[in-house]
């Protein structure tokens, strides 16, 4: 009986975490002439006036009844509500999904209803927590390393704001899953939601697509990028909306055309090679401008994407590029340039980079812009920390989130590792130490052999160098490096990070035999700077600023070991 009860339990909670409650308001509605989707917005059983609702398509407002009629062909399959500023969404038990859209069930021409109820919410004052690239699969521990190492970091972070009354909420930037595992570990978009539910996420969660957030059991055809998104919307309701926190208004957009043309990597259930074009389709970009026309270009306006939208050239300063098509990112900056603050948030790339529009003065349209892309949640997809090592991202900086600390339309921001507290923000090495390090490894003299054009710390040929990684860099920080009280000069340097290739490169080939010609190309990472040391053995004063006047420090004694299995 216990065991039926408990099984019965586990039913109970996957259907809540996989469909949203309709609920049914007291206040009278009826559809207006023409109208397939009506409905009311209310609080407190009194109804919202001049509340925003869409189908993906129309854009309209409750009038002071608090009914909203569209006229929808329902191409979407549902409706949803742009939350107005100063009230929250509901959910339901252990759930941390908002409930901002409901799932149309009748055909195109019967008019359906759907009411939608708020809570008020003091939330002028709130956090954000940016996650990317989560990439749960039910694989390796992933689930374990998510529960027992990301979890209680974000936890701990997020006590401070809420002993002062702050609340928090979450945007993902997608990849929550990979879609390559979910037939061979059963392990799909809908487990992911069951997941937040059981672990007590804690905040609520606004989600967005990534490309592994498709259903690469989808074939190839017209409407792939669409159909693939089946089990996502079932799970995550709308792929592209907009919501208002305090005096912010969140946009989230899905900027992956998913392809999934035959061929490819095989895996169980996947029929395509999961290709994808990143941009933002022609549907999204009219509704946004519907959605941004309601919103006072006073109004700080938050955009969050899968693949970022804008970077440097060359990783470093200067020219900056669009990683969308130029014609497709031009459409997207006309509808923002009447913005004061617009920030863009995406993952994708497992690296932590901020580009400010302002740097490029040949692209005057950006100014208003900055794109933050964040690195992955997972890391390198959880493996560094399953071969021992620390969390690390595809170029060696700490895996971990970005918290965004907002008071009105004061917005600030800062870097969270997940295995260091948020007072420290860069890596020291010393170079003599690493040298000796790799020079001693047999395993990485089996690498370098094979592969040549990669960094041989082994062969490190300067003395006395301290290499120090600044983790989420900008080019409005500041670093000032010291030796017994004298300013050394810092040069900043494209330079293979040593715990990439210690702590994953190296373990990830000879360890599981994935040997690839992709494993000769060097993989500079752009937040590294050098300084020469005058001894090998002297104390070292590392001093860094970011963009908002915070100070880091490190006293570096020296020699400091380095190891693979070190932080």
């Amino acid at each position: 009986m216990k065991r039926f009860i408990n099984l019965l339990l586990v039913l109970l909670v996957a259907a809540s975490a996989t469909a949203q409650t309709t609920f049914t308001s007291q206040l009278k509605a009826s559809p207006s002439k023409g109208a397939t989707i009506y409905g009311t917005v209310e609080c407190d059983g009194k109804p919202l006036s001049g509340v925003v609702i869409s189908d993906g398509y129309e854009v309209v407002k409750t009038d002071k009844r608090g009914v909203y009629n569209i006229a929808s062909a329902k191409r979407n399959g549902y409706v949803f509500i742009t939350l107005p500023a100063g009230y929250e969404a509901m959910t339901e038990g252990s759930d941390v999904v908002p409930q901002i859209w409901a799932e149309l069930t009748a055909d195109a021409q019967t008019p359906e209803r759907h009411d939608f109820t708020l809570r008020k919410a003091d939330n002028d004052r709130h956090v954000i927590v940016a996650v990317a690239d989560i990439h749960l699969a039910n694989h390796h521990n992933d689930i374990g390393e998510f529960t027992d190492v990301f979890l209680p970091s974000l936890r701990a972070e997020l006590e401070q704001y809420r002993q002062q009354g702050i609340p928090a909420y979450t945007l993902a930037l997608g990849d929550c899953t990979h879609e390559i595992y979910w037939y061979d570990y059963l392990y799909d978009i809908g487990d992911f939601r069951r997941t937040l539910s059981k672990v007590e996420y804690p905040t609520q969660f606004f989600n967005t697509m990534g490309n592994h957030d498709n259903d690469g059991g989808t074939p190839h055809s017209e409407s792939v990028d669409f159909d693939a998104t089946a089990k996502y919307r079932k799970a995550f309701g709308p792929t592209y909306y907009s919501f208002n926190i305090g005096k912010i208004h969140y946009v989230m957009l899905d900027n992956i055309h998913y392809i999934n043309e035959p061929g490819g990597k095989k895996a169980k259930g996947i029929v395509g090679s999961r290709n994808y074009t990143t941009e933002i389709s022609r549907k999204q970009m009219d509704w946004l401008a519907k959605d941004l026309a309601l919103v006072d270009k006073s109004t700080p306006v938050f955009i969050g994407v899968h693949s970022p939208i804008f970077q440097h050239k060359n990783g470093m300063n200067g020219a900056i590029i669009s990683r969308i098509p130029e014609q497709n990112a031009a459409e997207l900056t006309s509808l923002l340039k009447d913005f004061e603050v617009v920030h863009i948030l995406g993952g994708h790339t497992h690296r932590n980079r901020v580009t400010y529009g302002r740097d490029d003065a040949e692209r005057p349209e950006l100014k208003n812009i900055t794109d933050h892309n964040i690195v992955a949640v997972a890391g390198s997809l959880w493996y560094s920390s399953g071969f021992g090592g620390p969390q690390i991202g595809s170029l060696g900086e700490p895996a971990g989130c970005k918290i965004f600390p907002i008071d009105g339309t004061d917005i600030k921001w800062y870097f969270k590792a997940s295995q260091y507290d948020a007072g420290q923000q860069f890596t020291c090495f010393d170079m003599n130490e690493v040298r000796r390090y790799f020079k001693e490894s047999g395993e990485a003299n089996v690498f370098f052999t094979r592969y040549p054009k990669r960094t041989n710390y082994g062969n490190f040929e300067a003395e006395n160098v301290v290499m120090i990684n600044v983790w989420d860099w900008a080019s409005d920080w500041k670093i000032s490096v010291k030796e017994n009280g004298r300013e050394l000069d810092v040069k900043r340097k494209k330079a293979e990070h040593p715990h990439m290739l210690a702590c994953l490169d190296i373990p990830n080939t000879l360890w599981l035999g994935k040997f690839s010609s992709k494993n000769n190309r060097r993989k500079a990472h752009p937040h590294m700077f050098h300084v020469v040391a005058s001894s090998p053995d002297s104390t070292i004063e590392v001093t860094v600023t970011d963009s908002f006047g915070n100070v880091y420090t490190e006293k570096m004694e020296r020699p400091k070991r380095f190891h693979r299995l070190m932080k």
